[in-house]
């Protein structure tokens, strides 16, 4: 398949997907909010921004979660903020994890009914997702391309990004 027609077919799944699967409603982000305040502020702070009244008490400071976006794209990618949330993901190449393993604490309020636990991460997440300042998509980020490789190399990159025909 062609390179042009490669990035044509993986944007309109990407849009498929996302109209399928539909933004987060105005209802997640507000329970999300409320799973945010009672897990989380108290590192992260009320607003996300990393500051919370236990965030001195800490080895390594806390993320500012406003700015998750910058770094994985926007919209969040669903996946990878579960797996990070629930702790499949341990985020060894970032150093030790101090965030707690929330997938855990979940499963056990939840009497191990994971439909319940899935869902609660997916309102924390559109919480998350409301509060983002970045607005860079990582639709085509090199690292999350799924056909990177030596084809997109020869087709011109600067900073990691895809480069439009007319910026080449």
């Amino acid at each position: 398949m062609h390179f042009t027609n490669r990035v044509a077919f993986a944007l309109g799944t990407l849009l498929v997907v996302g109209w399928v699967a539909g933004p987060a409603s105005a209802d997640q982000a507000t329970e999300g909010k409320a799973i945010f305040m009672q897990y989380c502020a108290s590192c992260h702070g009320p607003r996300g921004a990393g500051n919370g009244p236990l965030a001195a008490t800490l080895t390594m400071p806390p993320a500012n979660l406003c700015l998750l976006s910058q770094r994985f794209g926007n919209p969040l990618p669903q996946d990878i903020m579960e797996r990070f949330i629930d702790g499949r993901s341990d985020g060894k190449a970032h150093g030790p994890r101090d965030m707690p393993v929330w997938g855990e604490r979940f499963y056990a309020e939840s009497n191990g009914d994971a439909a319940e636990i899935k869902q609660r991460i997916a309102k924390l997440i559109a919480f998350l997702q409301s509060i983002q300042t970045a607005t860079r998509s990582a639709l085509l980020k090199l690292e999350e391309a799924a056909f990177a490789g030596d084809r997109i190399a020869r087709a011109g990159l600067r900073n990691g990004f895809i480069l439009p025909v007319e910026a080449r």
